[in-house]
């Protein structure tokens, strides 16, 4: 896997550190931190680390070495953080107090003749902190009256300028820093005389211009030049006052400065650590050609004379525009400046109309931005992407054009209507497409990111937000006020946007659209906040305003985040809702319309989406399945990267097969299973067949052999026949059900006459599959539907490495598909693959080639081979390709995500930049996934037998034990939150998980694929067990190896681990007895050698005993004199305990056997427990399972009360029930066996008593089975006995005996 580019794994929400230190520390989320971290050069894995343990700004603040230590981190690492870290806090103190001291920095009050010197040049000395790279900030638009337009406190205006042109303004700065504390007459005067300079030089040089106050002019304090201060107002009519002098400065021409001079305007200021709110004011000069044309314009400037304490004037002066600076027009520039006059008012005339003709004639595109935008830049918008929808309350006109939204793959929306279900945008959305209704504390979960998934369906329906509660709602969800919605909500907004962005959607594969159609409120635009924030910017953010003015509120707020002109490059303004409708539909791939299912009358009938959504089990596939696809919008690279995609070893999707029906791509090739499958529909399909109403069809396919594309290839083809669906197999069974009968009687009258619903099943366990039939056959039976009529067949798919075997079990129904081609597929793959070499090159459709060449070894060995040549086994990339390849080696349908593979390599990559290793490019050979309900990208190998063989090949050089040991101690890998509980699976699977015959694996093994590898390699378990949280199933399998490897000491601990995890958990108590028995019986094999060397070790002390010994010895002399038989005598007592056999005449009374020899015996012959003693009714023998079951029962004691525990007395009666089944004429049965029928109380006759004792038992199983319900299925229940009409014990009728009469087993025959 060779990766280009350098970029950051970790998403940077700022484009530099001086962008990240304009926020405070303590807002920084775990974003800031990782940015910050990855800055100074912690290592990837440690950033990892830190912000899957939630590390933000504020515990960065306070984070300690011994925490560090914890986490892993190495002393050098834990060095450098803590001294950055103090360097933060330092840097952080300094920015504070320069805050603080900035309202108390002294600037010297300078008169009229130091503001027209020209600016001093700007030293490098003059600057402080210029590490600390403040933000940049934009205009004003000129000459604009934007009531909403606000700057960011301490932004960045660009530099004053000069002229340029003369339309476009010029700029001068003014901080009024101290002049703002003088008294409010000194201040309008000094307002004044700086408007009125800047003013007559603008009208001089005919130019555009706008002089700012309250933005830094100096540096020579710690601002930087253009840093937005502000200053406070108390009195606006102060500055609008001012400009009354204007007709003392220019006595003849007063009027004209008053049509050039705007009033002046006062920008608000948006500083979040502030409570004061200060202001920019600013004055635009306009100096139209039909007021200043042929006039030189000299103003008389005032100023405050301390003495006097009046106003003055200066003497007339002419001012011109040099650069940034407004000097005076000197006597000997005068002439000829008068002489330019002309030349300039012609030019300002010219650029006048110019600038009329522009604005007349500029109309900005956005139809194309609106669709690069929501696209990424195709020319059609197709399901690839998801959208995320804010919006706010929408009014009846904007409602009636919303069909573009109905027909975006919409995951969810954050709604701040509190009407929208009632009479907004939900209302309406859900005439097209079922909802879940949320709120925004659903999102604040404690759970696993899967387990919310499931609880809130999100996958399955869109989610609707109501972010301000709803006014339909009773539930304590009431909307509120702005201020009360800060305090209550904001803080769930912000969990529930983290959550979507970093636990659920992966970055990419979704965007963000804004649509304003109301005024615009603050929690909207904290809303942006958020999601820029965790999106790490404004890429794959799209705004919609409908009116300017709301987007001049919205940019102004925004701007926090985001700076105006990014703004404007992700906003679409001005553009009527009915366009934006238009505009999209018409570029949309797909439009919505309702679905066509097949009747019984061999017409069809239309199904509602809304209907199709609410049955989200079941994956519809409709008459007119893509029928609604614009294949006009598609271009002819888009359907050959579908077909490419199926060819690399890819799922078929059904828009491959409705583009190969009308001519657009190829016929895909059918194998002879599907002319099979197809004749066994058909048998079914006729009436005069004898059927049952649920029938099942299997099939079985070795892996990338084409099974599953027959299995739908069915599907799509029986779709106008028959309603067809797949299964989403994360559902229940018992919901699976209900929506499959719905689908089957939806919109038919009479339910004897409906089609069948054929449901195709993917790669699932037998249990959901039979809990799918049981479930199918009890809903059929409660409808009262005739046993002949079919009503479902179960088409099941499933993976096996010998598909031809597992034909034999049920060979009827049953069709196995391997790599194996017969003459005829021959004939067609290799006449396709000429066709698709003249398209692709043949390593890009690689599982199409191996496969016409049946997976022959050679040739995978030879490719791999080729594959793997001069390539760099130290690199991570070489590193990846090995796990990759463990994983899929061994482990079934595994992947690996490419979050997992951007967090390991270091590089915030996507799969499109996987480019060379060596030679060839990896998107030959590697695969990529896209899961179809959470977009989740992730790769592959391309086939298991590859993945097989690039491991052989690698291992050469480290051992698959190396590998493993390796992937257990990535921290980085593991620590990755995105994904993390798949990841997690596979690589337990790999430690814990056995191939099966039953399962179609070639053999039953003893351990998972990779133990059996490495057998003498127990360190890798015991590394997986500490990585696993000390999985108690990861310790029963090393108990399991160490006891298999004779080593029984560590064995027993471990399984004795493992027992305390799960005490009560079969398995590991067999393991545990397991792990004694072979234990035991390797003591047994060398007792002898054992009493041997003990004996010759007791013989030299056969002399030395002591009085009390010799006084209990009680004369026996081989204590003394011959210590190897009385070893040998005590011996055989206890070994006696354990093989002595039991003799005919022993057996007869079983009160003359040792309590632990009978129990021994009863074990031995089949009656230990409840399951073995039911066993014995499957031997076809009943006369030897009888009396094997007499002389169990010979073995109990005649006293039960006395001398058996619950658990034995418990085993004694279900042998005498099933031997009453077994040979009901025995004379063994015991009369306690009544017992149980006392409990069971099934009524024999009009008992009163009887009925009242059997419905409270009813009740208790009732009771039980509701919990059973609830709880996760451990393993299969199976039916021994049921209850018939006889008396006694015979009316307890076992299986076996019903099965006699009925054809097939019970279980296939409900």
């Amino acid at each position: 896997l060779s990766l280009k580019g350098t970029l950051s794994p970790f998403p940077i929400l700022i484009n530099n550190l001086g962008q990240l230190y304009s926020i405070p520390c303590s807002d920084w989320n775990e974003d800031h931190v990782s940015s910050w971290l990855q800055a100074i050069g912690i290592k990837p894995e440690h950033i990892q680390k830190l912000k899957a343990e939630e590390v933000t700004g504020p515990v960065l603040l306070n984070i300690n070495e011994s925490y560090l230590k914890k986490l892993g981190l190495g002393g050098g690492q834990i060095q450098l953080l803590l001294s950055k870290r103090d360097e933060l806090l330092d840097k952080s103190k300094t920015i504070k107090k320069r805050g603080e001291n900035r309202e108390e920095a002294k600037h010297e009050v300078v008169s009229s003749s130091d503001v027209t010197s020209p600016e001093q040049p700007l030293l490098s000395s003059d600057l402080t902190e210029t590490s600390v790279s403040l933000p940049q900030s934009r205009y004003r638009k000129f000459n604009d009256n934007d009531e909403h337009f606000s700057y960011i406190k301490h932004a960045i205006l660009p530099p004053e300028t000069g002229i340029d042109n003369l339309i476009t303004p010029c700029h001068e700065y003014k901080s009024l820093e101290n002049a703002c504390k003088l008294e409010l007459r000194k201040l309008k005067i000094k307002f004044a005389s700086e408007v009125i300079q800047f003013a007559c030089a603008c009208m001089n040089m005919r130019a555009n211009g706008t002089i700012h106050f309250g933005v830094m002019d100096k540096t020579k304090t710690s601002y930087k030049h253009g840093e937005i201060i502000g200053i406070p107002i108390e009195d606006k009519e102060i500055f609008q006052e001012a400009l009354d002098y204007i007709e003392n400065c220019f006595p003849a021409l007063h009027s004209d400065a008053r049509k050039c001079i705007k009033t002046p305007k006062f920008i608000p200021i948006v500083d979040k650590s502030s409570q004061t709110q200060n202001w920019i004011v600013e004055v635009d000069v306009v100096p139209m050609v039909n007021i200043v044309r042929d006039k030189l314009y000299g103003a008389r400037i005032p100023k405050f004379n301390e003495k006097t304490n009046k106003v003055e004037y200066e003497q007339k002066a002419y001012y011109q525009r040099v650069g940034p600076n407004t000097p005076r027009i000197t006597e000997d520039e005068h002439v000829s400046f008068i002489q330019a006059l002309k030349d300039l008012d012609q030019k300002r005339e010219q650029e006048e109309n110019n600038q009329n003709q522009t604005q007349a004639h500029f109309k900005e595109d956005l139809e194309r931005k609106l669709l690069v935008l929501l696209t990424r830049g195709k020319k059609y918008m197709d399901n690839t992407l998801r959208y995320i929808l804010v919006s706010n309350r929408f009014d009846q006109e904007n409602l009636q054009n919303i069909k573009f939204l109905a027909q975006m793959n919409i995951f969810c929306v954050f709604d701040y209507d509190p009407d929208s279900k009632s009479s907004g945008l939900c209302h309406n959305y859900k005439e097209h497409h079922a909802v879940n209704l949320h709120f925004l504390h659903d999102y604040d979960h404690r759970e696993n990111t899967v387990d919310l998934i499931k609880k809130l369906q999100l996958f399955d329906r869109t989610s609707w937000i109501f972010c301000n509660g709803r006014s339909d709602y009773n539930g304590g969800e009431s909307p509120c006020d702005e201020k009360t919605w800060i305090k209550t909500k904001k803080k769930l907004l912000k969990r529930a946007v983290s959550v979507i962005c970093n636990e659920i959607l992966p970055k990419g594969s979704f965007v963000v659209l804004f649509i304003l159609t109301s005024d615009v409120e603050q929690p909207l635009v904290d809303t942006f906040h958020e999601f820029y924030a965790e999106m790490s910017g404004h890429e794959d953010i799209v705004i919609i305003s409908v009116s300017r003015e709301n987007y001049k509120k919205w940019s102004s707020l925004a701007q926090v985040s985001c700076s105006l002109d990014t703004l404007e490059q992700i906003s679409v303004v001005g553009m009527p809702m009915s366009h934006v409708n238009a505009t999209i539909q018409v570029h949309q791939l797909t439009c919505h319309q309702d679905g066509c299912l097949p009747v019984s009358n061999n017409g069809v009938c239309f199904i509602k989406s809304v209907d199709v959504e609410h049955m989200n089990s079941l994956e519809v596939v409709c008459v007119d399945q893509c029928d609604e696809t614009n294949v006009n919008l598609m271009e002819q690279e888009q359907i050959q990267k579908i077909e490419q995609y199926f060819y690399q070893g890819g799922k078929i999707d059904w828009v491959n097969m409705w583009l190969a029906d009308n001519n657009k791509c190829e016929e895909v090739i059918k194998r002879d299973a599907y002319a099979e499958i197809n004749k066994m529909l058909e048998d079914l399909e006729r009436s005069d067949s004898l059927k049952r109403s649920i029938e099942n069809i299997n099939i079985y396919h070795e892996p990338g052999s084409g099974g599953s594309t027959v299995a739908r290839q069915i599907l799509w083809n029986w779709r106008k026949k028959m309603r067809c669906a797949v299964v989403k197999q994360s559902y229940q069974a018992t919901t699976v059900c209900e929506h499959a009968v719905q689908l089957w009687n939806y919109e038919e009258v009479d339910k004897n006459a409906c089609l069948p619903v054929l449901l195709l099943l993917e790669d699932c366990n037998a249990d959901y599959q039979d809990d799918l039939r049981r479930e199918l056959s009890n809903a059929v039976t409660t409808m009262k539907i005739s046993p002949s009529k079919l009503c479902f067949i179960i088409l099941c798919c499933k993976r096996s490495l010998d598909p031809e075997r597992m034909c034999t079990a049920l060979p009827l129904r049953t069709v196995g598909v391997t790599h194996k081609l017969s003459p005829a597929e021959k004939k067609l793959f290799s006449k396709k693959a000429g066709s698709l070499k003249l398209k692709f090159e043949p390593e890009f459709i690689l599982t199409f080639v191996l496969m016409s060449e049946e997976f022959e070894q050679s040739y995978i060995t030879g490719f791999v081979e080729n594959l793997l040549k001069e390539i760099d086994h130290s690199s991570l990339q070489t590193q990846l390709i090995k796990f990759v390849a463990l994983l899929n080696s061994h482990i079934e349908n595994s992947y690996l995500s490419i979050s997992h593979c951007e967090a390991f390599l270091g590089l915030g990559i996507h799969l499109d930049k996987f480019d060379k290793m060596a030679k060839p490019s990896t998107s030959t050979w590697i695969d990529e996934l896209k899961s179809s309900e959470t977009h989740i990208s992730s790769v592959r190998i391309i086939h298991h037998l590859i993945a097989k063989e690039i491991l052989k090949q690698l291992s050469s050089y480290q051992s698959q034990s190396e590998i493993a040991r390796s992937l257990l101690q990535d921290k980085v890998l593991f620590d990755h939150r995105f994904g993390r509980d798949d990841f997690r699976k596979f690589v337990r699977d790999l430690f814990i998980k056995r191939t099966k015959k039953s399962k179609g694996d070639p053999n039953d093994s003893w351990f998972s694929p990779l133990i059996e590898h490495v057998r003498e390699t127990e360190d890798v378990e015991k590394l997986a067990y500490t990585r696993f949280d000390e999985d108690a199933f990861v310790a029963q399998q090393l108990a399991r190896l160490l006891n298999e490897n004779k080593n029984f000491e560590e064995a027993e601990i471990w399984a004795k681990r493992a027992k305390s995890h799960l005490p009560q958990h079969i398995y590991i108590l067999d393991t545990l007895g397991q792990v004694y028995k072979k234990w035991f019986y390797r003591m047994k094999n060398s007792i002898r050698i054992a009493l041997e060397c003990v004996s010759e070790d007791l013989a030299r002390f056969q002399n030395f005993t002591s009085e009390e010994e010799e006084e209990l010895a009680e004369g026996e002399p081989e204590t003394v004199n011959n210590p190897r038989k009385w070893l040998l005598r005590k011996s055989a007592v206890y070994a006696k305990l354990f093989f002595h056999d039991i003799q005919e005449d022993e057996a007869s009374d079983a009160n003359i056997v040792s309590p632990l020899m009978r129990q021994m015996k009863i074990f031995q012959l089949g009656g230990g427990n409840v399951t073995t003693i039911l066993y014995l009714l499957s031997d076809n023998n009943k006369q030897r399972a009888g009396a094997k079951l007499e002389k169990i029962i010979n073995l109990f004691p005649v006293d039960l009360n006395k001398d058996l525990d619950q658990t034995e007395l418990i085993n004694f009666i279900f042998c005498q029930i099933v031997l009453s089944c077994a040979s009901p004429g025995s004379g063994k049965i015991d009369e306690t066996a009544y017992l149980l029928l006392s409990l069971l109380f099934w009524p024999e006759d009009s008992s009163n008593t009887r009925s009242d004792v059997v419905m409270n038992a009813i009740k208790a199983l009732q009771r039980y089975s509701e919990i059973k319900s609830t709880s996760s299925r451990k393993g299969r229940i199976f039916t021994h006995f049921f209850l018939g009409k006889a008396r006694g014990l015979n009316k307890i009728v076992h299986k076996t005996t019903i099965e006699k009469f009925c054809k097939g087993t019970l279980i296939l025959s409900n």
